[in-house]
């Protein structure tokens, strides 16, 4: 008898500790997101106003804590942290996509924004499908947050292709798909964590990065720099993702007040890295740095080479061909449009 009552009294909690883990998160839950931005930047403050405001729009249900500063690891180990659970959500670059969501790498396409009017025209037209495209693979996507284009800033002077052949340029460890890019130029990558790549440009490991301006300030890369090539080598841009099964767990008005706010914060941070571009070279030229102008025959060497790379991609299915077409058909047509 007492045996029969021990099982069934087993079964009554195992049933029980079920029914709470499927259960909606109706008496709190905690979302832990992590970014490299640092304390203090404008995303960090962004962030933590979108903190308070989903505690109380949820009158505390939901809770975002945030780790700043890289405390979690770079990019690859903040995704490895939200596959176990350590982590809820995360802002990280396209790199860490490569094999689940491969075309994200669209906008990132060697040279194929020329300008950032160009990325204005095509990103509503195909943010919302890439977003679905995240869904689809696991996450929910809160918007994607503008980070700018990658320039090549180096200590040695480089203009042309064959120049850039013979410096030490950094890609991020583990980003195959940004290794890949460098090679295809003809141009030997050396892989480090963003944690130290300063360190690799104080000591000569490194002599090259192509990042953003923003990124080269706020990390403060470019007090090591003394040239930047102006040409736009290519768009980066930072997905905010939330993984999909704690997110669900939560009740569903509170999936929207989350949804709501976390991308109004994204919002806000795509428009304000835009203003700050202008602010940021400006920053630079004032401290020394160098804008070096390729010539035509220079620029049309690189863009020859851009657009047969990022053909080479579509064919070998690194992004979907019938994506990339409409992409580039998008850019050729406002391209068009233009020159009328």
């Amino acid at each position: 008898m007492s045996t029969s009552r021990g099982r069934g009294l087993r079964g009554v909690l195992l049933a029980g500790a079920v029914l709470l883990a499927c259960a909606p998160a109706a008496f709190g839950a905690t979302l832990k997101i992590a970014t490299v931005s640092p304390d203090g930047s404008v995303w960090m403050k962004l962030l933590r106003n979108a903190a308070r405001e989903v505690e109380a729009q949820t009158e505390g249900r939901v809770d975002l804590k945030l780790y700043p500063g890289g405390v979690m690891g770079d990019d690859r180990a903040m995704m490895r942290k939200m596959r176990v659970g350590q982590l809820q959500g995360a802002i990280v670059t396209t790199g860490v996509f490569n094999r689940i969501f491969p075309d994200l790498h669209l906008y990132n396409l060697p040279m194929q924004f020329r300008s950032l009017a160009e990325v204005d025209h095509v990103r509503p037209r195909f943010d919302a499908e890439l977003m679905e495209g995240l869904e689809e693979a696991g996450f929910v996507c809160a918007g994607f947050a503008e980070v700018g284009m990658a320039y090549a800033m180096a200590t040695r002077e480089a203009r042309s292709l064959a120049d850039a052949r013979r410096l030490r340029v950094w890609t991020p460890q583990g980003d195959e798909t940004a290794a890949k890019a460098l090679k295809d130029f003809g141009i030997t990558p050396v892989p480090l964590t963003i944690p130290d790549v300063l360190a690799g440009l104080q000591t000569g490991l490194i002599d090259t990065v192509a990042a953003p301006l923003v990124g080269a300030v706020a990390l403060q890369w470019h007090g090591q720099l003394r040239y930047v090539l102006d040409l736009p080598f290519m768009y980066i841009y930072a997905p905010m993702v939330l993984a999909k099964r704690p997110f669900e767990r939560l009740e569903p008005q509170d999936q929207a007040v989350v949804r709501r706010v976390l991308g109004a914060a994204v919002r806000e941070a795509d428009a304000g890295n835009r203003r700050d571009h202008d602010a940021v070279r400006e920053v630079m030229q004032r401290q020394g740095l160098t804008f070096l102008q390729p010539s035509t025959a220079e620029t049309r060497e690189w863009q020859v080479r851009a657009d047969e790379v990022s053909g080479a991609w579509a064919a070998s299915g690194i992004v979907t061909p019938e994506r990339y077409e409409r992409f580039v058909g998008l850019l050729a047509d406002y391209r068009a449009e233009l020159a009328r």
